[in-house]
Parts: structure tokens; sequence; C-alpha cells
């Protein structure tokens, strides 16, 4: 009886030793992916900040080559900007004196625009 219980003592020692041990190697293997996760995110950030700096680069290039031709940028986005504040003064006025009518238009629309990219 006395060896049974030596013997589960030792059993349960090992049976700790593994688990302490098997504690140890998932702390360490949380760590590494951890930082795996870490540099993932910071080289995703890098990357991002490249494709912004890329693109500011693209839209300046056009700008320049668009001012070459002699067309202002700053001219278009202005005239862009006063038809769309009329666009959206006509569309409220739109929706305000009939309103039925702009939601059949939406719906209309929802479902012209929903049949097309259900292609």
């Amino acid at each position: 009886m006395a060896r049974a219980t030596a013997d589960n003592d030792t059993t349960l020692e090992a049976v700790g030793e593994t688990a302490a041990t098997m504690g140890e190697r998932a702390r360490a293997g949380a760590a590494d992916v951890a930082d795996a996760v870490s540099e993932a995110g910071r080289k995703a950030s890098a990357a991002g900040q490249a494709a912004g700096d890329v693109a500011a680069d693209i839209a300046q290039d056009l700008s320049a080559r668009l001012k070459t031709v002699g067309i202002d940028t700053d001219v278009m986005a202005e005239a862009a900007k006063d038809q769309l504040g009329g666009l959206r003064q006509v569309l409220s006025d739109e929706m305000q004196n009939r309103p039925l009518r702009t939601l059949g238009l939406a719906a209309a629309a929802g479902i012209v625009l929903g049949f097309l990219s259900s292609r």
C-alpha cells in the first residue's frame, strides 16, 4: 500500500511538472503570437501611410498636369461644390413639396440598383 501511495505521489509530481512546463510553453507561444500581431499591425500602418502618401503624390501630379493644360482644378472644385449645393436644395424642396413622389423615385432607383448589382 505504501508503494502505491509513493507511485501516486510520483505520478502527481510528474503531472504537475508537465502541466507547469506546458503552461510556460503556452505563455511563451502567446507572447510570440502577440509580438507577431503587433509587428503585423506596425507593418500595416506603415503600408497604409505609404499608400496615402502615394495617393497624395498622384493627386498633386494630376493637378499640376491639368494646370499645365489650362484647367484650374481649384475653380473646378469650387464649381462642383456650388452645383452640389444647388442640387441639395432642389432635392430638399422636392422632398418637402412631393414626399410620395420622392419616395416612389427612391424605391424605383433602389430596385434598379439592386437589379444591376445582382448581375
